[in-house]
């Protein structure tokens, strides 16, 4: 029978000691997230179709989701989240987990993707797409990473959560345990044995992964990238140097520079310009702002700058495009000078 694969050892030190601790300290950090369960009852703000699973599955919430292309601001919840990818007609997947939008997607048919706990979590699909999810508490999966030896679980969750990826092990399990819930209803021994079998399965993949990359290109950590990115965001109208972001990953230049290429696909001068030209589009499409307000915003020198850089993007002037999508600049400011 396709659980067999649940028959996995785990520890007897289980829910014990530092795994105790570090579950009720964790618990207490998540106390003002809602938890998964929480936005399934508000599904009403959840494009598409939303099937819940049944409630008493051994620490694990479902659910299904059939959507066209959609946009969701999920926010951050006190769980970690799996999602199974069945059947998906978009070509694109951006998750942005608190710093920008990234994309994910993995074409893979048994594609897997990790949200993890209070990451304020948005994502967007270009198509049509079918999910299974599983929730459980984040305290709970600490426990059980600790108990298979996984260090520093958080920071390997996050590793996993960086963009899709296939894992036909995870994939079956999570796929199977809908179809049998589902079907035959409530049962807390399977939905827990496939909690611990899932876990155990992304632990291998996380450590495989590692190996891998370890023989493969230096990369920034996680925590030194969010950091930089959060730098970047900020947009400080003065602009920003290669040597202030450096300092904040706590790197030299040259080696910032390098990992920051292997880890984000560009330089930060290519990551910095495109964030600005996304930020001037959401300007010029949200606000009354005008052109030249929205230059100085930006770090640009004046409109004349922001609308070279602009054209280099848009293939247009900003007031041209501004004229696109409808929106006025405020009255009696010289906006649209450089369209």
């Amino acid at each position: 029978m396709y659980f067999d694969a649940l028959a996995i050892p785990t520890s007897a030190a289980r829910l014990r000691g530092v795994s105790r601790c570090h579950s009720t300290l964790v618990e207490t950090r998540m106390s003002d997230c809602p938890s998964f369960r929480d936005i399934l009852v508000r599904r009403e703000h959840i494009p598409g179709e939303v099937t819940p699973g049944p409630a008493a599955m051994g620490g694990v919430a479902l659910a299904r989701q059939r959507a066209p292309a959609h946009v969701f601001e999920r926010g951050p919840t006190s769980d970690l989240v799996i999602v199974a990818q069945q059947n998906i007609a978009s070509t694109s997947v951006e998750f942005d987990l608190g710093y920008g939008w990234r994309e994910h997607f993995c074409p893979a048919a048994a594609a897997i993707y990790v949200i993890p706990a209070q990451a304020d979590a948005r994502w967007r699909l270009d198509g049509e797409s079918q999910c299974v999810y599983l929730a459980m508490a984040q305290g709970q999966a600490y426990a059980l990473l600790d108990e298979l030896h996984v260090a520093r679980p958080d920071e390997r969750l996050w590793d996993l959560a960086s963009r899709g990826f296939e894992e036909p092990v995870v994939h079956e399990l999570l796929v199977r345990l809908w179809q049998e819930a589902s079907c035959v209803g409530p049962n807390p021994l399977l939905g827990s044995s496939c909690r611990v079998a899932i876990l155990h399965a992304l632990a291998r993949y996380s450590q495989a992964s590692r190996r891998a990359a370890a023989r493969t290109v230096p990369k920034l950590s996680r925590i030194a990238l969010q950091r930089v990115l959060a730098a970047i965001h900020e947009m400080p109208p003065d602009g920003l140097s290669v040597e202030q972001l450096a300092s904040v990953a706590g790197l030299s230049p040259f080696h910032f520079s390098r990992l920051f290429r292997n880890s984000v696909g560009c330089s930060p001068y290519r990551y910095y310009d495109k964030l600005r030209h996304e930020r001037a589009r959401e300007l010029l499409a949200s606000t009354a702002l005008s052109i030249e307000a929205i230059a100085r915003q930006l770090g640009f020198a004046d409109a004349s700058q922001l609308g070279r850089a602009f054209r280099r993007h848009a293939g247009c002037s900003p007031g041209a495009y501004r004229a696109q999508v409808g929106r006025q600049p405020t009255s009696g400011l010289s906006a649209d000078r450089s369209a």
